[in-house]
């Protein structure tokens, strides 16, 4: 089997069940209520197969090592340092997002559902420390590691710059497209914000940095909401 069929089949493997079946539902279904079991299991599974789909591909379907996802050159000294850099441009970017195009679209998004769901977490002590520690870290490195996968095989595919920026913008589309019902300011924010973080993965080369940065970001509303409910 060629190269390119194999770089085409792994993410295919990867976008048509974890991403577009995902855009698929949000744009047509209406949200519905998630007993909380139901939740943190359910998104907890499917990050973990998420998770063992992209590390086996990897290895038996594309014969790559896991240096792909962190080559040697990089310390974690810099994958903080880039983290950092990641997590301070995301509230940067909110600011911009609340004094400009969030104010000039007009949207309200429906919470009803999900702030529902996470006072009932945050009512039992059990569910809160699932939900800040191995709910975010699985969910958060699900997402870290795919976005990553998935630009590895499209530069596998063609070897070029135009190719490389095109492929760097056309994951950042894909991704914010996964905040379409939470209106377009916050696609727009969320575009912006993969598409530095894909830049860095591609001069970097590690995943590191943006796994940390989300998943400090999400810790950290997570413990805002527990706090101030």
């Amino acid at each position: 089997m060629e190269n390119k069929t194999k770089n085409i089949i792994s993410l295919a493997v990867v976008l048509v069940p974890f991403y577009f079946v995902s855009i698929f539902q949000k744009i047509f279904f209406e949200k519905e209520d998630f007993l909380v079991e139901e939740y943190l299991g359910i998104y907890m599974l499917l990050g973990i197969i998420g998770i063992a789909a992209v590390l086996l591909l990897n290895k038996y379907l594309l014969g790559n090592k896991l240096n792909v996802f962190k080559t040697e050159d990089t310390t974690i000294i810099s994958d903080i340092a880039f983290s950092l850099i990641i997590l301070a441009s995301f509230y940067f970017i909110r600011s911009i997002e609340e004094l400009t195009y969030g104010s000039w679209i007009k949207f309200q998004a429906d919470r009803i559902v999900i702030d529902n769901l996470l006072h009932k977490i945050f009512e039992d002590t059990l569910f809160s420390i699932l939900i800040i520690g191995p709910f975010s870290i699985i969910n958060e490195g699900f997402t870290a590691l795919t976005i990553s996968f998935i630009l590895i095989n499209l530069w596998s595919i063609f070897n070029s710059r135009n190719w490389t920026m095109f492929s760097i913008i056309l994951v950042a589309v894909l991704v914010s497209l996964l905040q379409i019902d939470n209106g377009i300011p916050s696609m727009i924010s969320s575009f912006l914000l993969i598409t530095l973080s894909n830049s860095i993965f591609y001069k970097y080369r590690s995943v590191l940095p943006l796994f940390f940065a989300s998943t400090i970001h999400q810790t950290i509303n997570l413990i805002s909401y527990w706090v101030y409910m």
